[in-house]
């Protein structure tokens, strides 16, 4: 038997063939020939659908933050939501704001994550948590940052709780429904106002207008916040209540809260003084969309551009809203991590298309573009016989994704079609597309078994296979979290030599991305490579985080400070993430993670940098 850790290292004589203008580089195996069957990635890792769980329970901290976390906590999020009820324990002796719907166990990061913080440094940094980021890989780390039960960093606290920083940054990621779970865990005697603004606005967008209103008439006895009497207002037109609602208005301008001109015009239609929808409605809040709907409006269609990802996955599932609105909503929410793929799916499903459209997809998908082109592509995937047929159709679509956006959410959606797809030789042509598909999506085991088909075509020379494999590997390497791919230096040098002969000078800059991921996630990166790159540009332009920021990651993280070197490393990458993110940033935060025991996490981001930076 050989040695797994060799069956895929790559020869530095690579097989360049140049035929018909088409540039087929075969990568040969270095040592071994693969025997037996394809070494799983990640074996038994992140595409194994994990069991619901019916009930999380807030118990005792637990030290012991290195341990190893599941491969999908996402899964275990998932399932608390679809899983019932919350079981409240017993929590008199710890801070109320240590409660969380995380264990270490169900993907937290422990009891102790918090441990070496300054309390103040953290309560002053979680606002600015960036939470519209589309980079999934943070969205994750960011719902476990503040799901996760744990002990409160020691210090003076600076805010009403943490646990209301938590909330109110959960609430803005559009996570309403976690925002209801964990609300349930905070303790009646605790007052903070984030923690009442969530729950008023998760009522809100639920539709669950009475307890929205009983909430607010308690709170505007306590608060001056305007907010609550524009609430209240609409609770008086909603009850048909007009002087009541028309005092509210008069009150509000009086107060000099003229600037929300859509707000008193949905005022007037609830009161029938008018059935006209506002003109516009930049950056809608709950109450605006809570509003129209009561007024049974449409919403208007500049809502979507500027909308924060609760708004969008309300707008998304919005009985009264355009279909054409509804279908932008809802993939910007789904990007935006706010909406399921499988419910952003079964909306493509609910788009009607004429069956002339659908036969005639490969044109439309070249004339046309926006989401109702995706849906169409999406319907056609799902009803095309053959996979070879099927296969044209997915490949169209993640093509076109790449191109115009939304490649991730693209691969999300076709996740179970691309996976039900056998790798064979004949679809060699589509290997790249699907296998990077199939990473953006989590299916690493489904992505390996193409890159091993692609593998073993290319040691054959057939063209198409070695182009694949030349896509694919540097990927495939990136998530071997396992260690079973191996590592063969010699692998990165036959890459290169197939990119520089396929790509020209143009290679220079994907080779420093992949050199600068390979040597963040701890490979031996050959020394003759890096003086090679020296012949490109020696300088970079992309969004560089604040010195001060960078050496607070590095210390923390050399300080073992698991919950602050997540914290900062999402902050270093910020709103843009890592598709905008410089290399060297990207470099740092991926060391940072693995120095505080995350290496699948570290892995996963350096392969979604790898992706959104065209790879």
């Amino acid at each position: 038997m050989t040695d797994s850790r060799a069956d895929f290292g790559f020869g530095v004589n690579v097989l360049r063939t140049l035929a018909l203008g088409c540039v087929a580089i075969s990568l040969g195996v270095a040592a071994h020939a693969q025997v037996g069957p394809p070494v799983k990635l990640i074996p038994g890792s992140s595409d194994q659908q994990q069991q619901p769980v019916a009930e999380v329970k807030v118990v005792p901290p637990r030290a012991s933050p290195q341990a190893e976390v599941p491969a999908d906590p996402d899964s275990k999020i998932r399932s608390i939501v679809q899983g019932g009820g919350v079981v409240v324990g017993k929590i008199s002796t710890i801070d109320p704001s240590s409660v969380g719907l995380l264990s270490l166990e169900d993907g937290g990061f422990g009891s102790d994550m918090w441990r070496g913080s300054d309390r103040a440094f953290v309560e002053a940094l979680i606002p600015r948590l960036p939470v519209q980021t589309l980079s999934p890989v943070m969205q994750n780390l960011t719902r476990r940052l503040l799901l996760s039960e744990a002990r409160v960093p020691a210090g003076t606290p600076t805010a009403p709780s943490l646990l209301g920083l938590r909330v109110e940054r959960l609430s803005a990621s559009g996570q309403t429904d976690l925002v209801r779970d964990l609300l349930r865990l905070a303790p009646s005697r605790l007052k903070d106002a984030a923690l009442a603004r969530a729950e008023v606005d998760s009522m809100l967008l639920s539709g669950n207008h009475a307890g929205a209103c009983t909430n607010i008439e308690a709170l505007l006895s306590d608060s001056d916040d305007p907010y609550w009497l524009k609430g209240l207002t609409f609770c008086k037109a909603l009850n048909g209540e007009s002087a009541a609602a028309q005092l509210g208005v008069s009150l509000l301008q009086e107060q000099g809260g003229t600037g929300d001109d859509s707000f008193f015009e949905l005022v007037a239609s609830l009161v029938g003084d008018s059935k006209n929808a506002p003109g516009t409605l930049i950056d809608p809040s709950p109450l605006h969309m809570a509003m129209l709907r009561a007024a049974r409006l449409d919403v208007p269609d500049d809502a979507v551009p500027g909308a924060r990802p609760a708004i969008l996955r309300s707008i998304a599932t919005s009985p009264n809203a355009p279909l054409a609105t509804r279908l932008l909503a809802a993939e910007r929410a789904e990007a935006a991590g706010a909406l399921s793929p499988d419910a952003l799916a079964a909306i493509y499903e609910s788009v009607e298309i004429p069956p002339e459209d659908l036969l005639a997809w490969q044109t439309l998908a070249v004339e046309e573009a926006g989401p109702r082109i995706n849906a169409l592509l999406y319907q056609v995937a799902l009803t095309e016989s053959g996979a070879v047929n099927r296969a044209r159709v997915v490949v169209t679509a993640l093509s076109r994704a790449r191109v115009a956006g939304g490649f991730n959410t693209i691969s999300r959606v076709m996740r179970e079609i691309c996976s039900a797809i056998d790798p064979t030789p004949s679809l060699a042509w589509a290997a790249s597309e699907i296998g990077r598909a199939l990473l953006a999506a989590g299916d690493t085991a489904s992505a390996r078994r193409w890159f091993d088909m692609m593998h073993q075509k290319a040691v054959e020379q057939v063209p198409d296979a070695a182009l694949a494999v030349l896509d694919l590997w540097p990927l495939i390497q990136l998530m071997d979290v396992e260690g079973s791919l191996g590592w063969n230096p010699d692998a990165l040098l036959g890459w290169w030599e197939g990119e520089r002969s396929r790509a020209g000078d143009s290679a220079y800059e994907r080779a420093a991305i992949v050199l600068t991921l390979m040597d963040a996630v701890g490979y031996d990166v050959p020394e003759s490579l890096w003086q090679e790159l020296m012949e490109a540009s020696l300088t970079v332009t992309a969004y560089l985080p604040s010195v001060q920021l960078w050496r607070a990651l590095e210390t923390a993280s050399q300080d073992f400070r698991v919950g602050e070197t997540i914290l900062l490393s999402l902050l270093a990458l910020g709103e843009v993430g890592p598709a905008v993110a410089n290399p060297t940033t990207l470099h740092a935060v991926i060391s940072a993670l693995r120095r505080v025991g995350l290496e699948a996490d570290a892995r996963s981001l350096a392969l979604e940098s790898a992706l959104s930076k065209g790879l």
